[in-house]
């Protein structure tokens, strides 16, 4: 069970002022309080949610909301709301976010460079997967001749390119005895094209 809501916190302004009642005209009565709310899983903070403030009169007790301040004290209470900071705890998962985002980018500009390199150089063992009429597979180089490349194909086929990952590590070694042969101009357009006749290449990973 996944325990998610949302939780307040209360803040204080970084320069604690009191300001005169404009009800009962008690000099320095008035203090600002402020909520700060924000969406949490499991009691950690994700990301916030709304800030809401208050003035209180401490003499009289006349609590007023933002949108019945006068302009005087609409002023105030901005002041005292700029300075009364969230913690950045509150941003705890949109950092862990954005850190996800940068790490999924790294890896896929790190995984094209890989890719550019082994279409460049190819080597005995390195994994192509392969698409071709629907249905999804693996190609083991066998061996590299000048322009060409000798592929073992896998035995087993997949309906879907994520169960390439399971097929790869349940079968690893299930390859074919028998070969296909591919010039390095027909692997680019493998790569380069999803209508090349020869299939299409997703990936490429060097063992």
């Amino acid at each position: 069970m996944i325990i998610f809501g949302t939780r307040a916190k209360t803040l204080v302004p970084k320069e604690t002022q009191s300001y005169d009642c404009e009800y009962c005209h008690t000099k320095g009565s008035v203090t600002f309080a402020f909520i700060a709310r924000y969406f949490h899983i499991f009691w950690i903070p994700i990301f916030p949610t709304s800030k809401k403030g208050i003035s209180q009169c401490s003499h009289c007790k006349q609590v007023l909301y933002a949108h019945e301040m006068s302009p005087k004290m609409k002023q105030d209470y901005a002041n005292a709301s700029a300075s009364a900071k969230r913690p950045i705890t509150h941003y705890f998962g949109l950092f862990i976010i954005g850190l996800i985002f940068c790490v999924i980018i790294y890896g896929v500009f790190t995984n094209s460079m890989n890719e550019t390199k082994y279409l460049a150089n190819p080597a005995v063992n390195d994994v192509y997967r392969i698409e071709k009429n629907g249905n999804y597979t693996l190609y083991k180089v066998s061996e590299v001749k000048s322009d060409t490349l000798i592929f073992k194909p896998h035995n087993k086929v997949a309906e879907k390119y994520m169960k390439l990952s399971e097929l790869q590590r349940k079968y690893k070694n299930d390859y074919s005895d028998e070969t296909i042969k591919f010039t390095k101009a027909q692997i680019n357009s493998m790569k380069e094209s999803s209508k090349s006749d020869f299939g299409k290449i997703y990936s490429i990973e060097r063992e």
